[in-house]
């Protein structure tokens, strides 16, 4: 079951950061009970290494993105990550990139949650797990 629309509309009543400028999506997929969500984020020509290829950091930017929303989704409350650990498996190509993470477990002071971005090229390229605070 998706709960992309719905989640769509109640991060619409949220406050934005002015970082979310920067790291533009659609959800395309989102299961609250899972903790699972599904991105499409746009191109950023400024994210672009020597190679044409996402830089490292923003594709972390990506992730965060993606761990954030995922805890989102089933806990309601913007958890901060404490801890990002990503493999860089191929080459992110740059262009409208895909990602998806989910939650592992989410305790009463900390969330594990595993995230994956694909490049424009649908090639796997970041794999990452991360820990997220969660507010008592």
């Amino acid at each position: 079951m998706s709960n992309a629309s719905e989640l769509a509309a109640l991060l619409a009543t949220q406050p934005k950061p002015v970082c979310a400028e920067l790291t533009p999506f659609e959800i395309v997929g989102a299961d609250f009970d899972a903790g699972f969500v599904a991105l499409r984020f746009a191109e950023q020509a400024a994210f672009s290494n020597h190679w044409g290829h996402i830089q490292g950091g923003f594709g972390v930017a990506l992730i965060d993105v993606l761990v954030s929303i995922a805890a989102f989704a089933k806990l309601r409350q913007w958890c901060p990550t404490v801890e990002i650990k990503s493999s860089f498996i191929a080459p992110a190509k740059l262009g409208v990139c895909r990602g998806e993470a989910r939650i592992i477990r989410a305790g009463k002071s900390l969330a594990f949650v595993e995230a994956w971005l694909w490049g424009a090229d649908d090639q796997l390229a970041i794999h990452a797990t991360a820990t997220l605070s969660v507010k008592g």
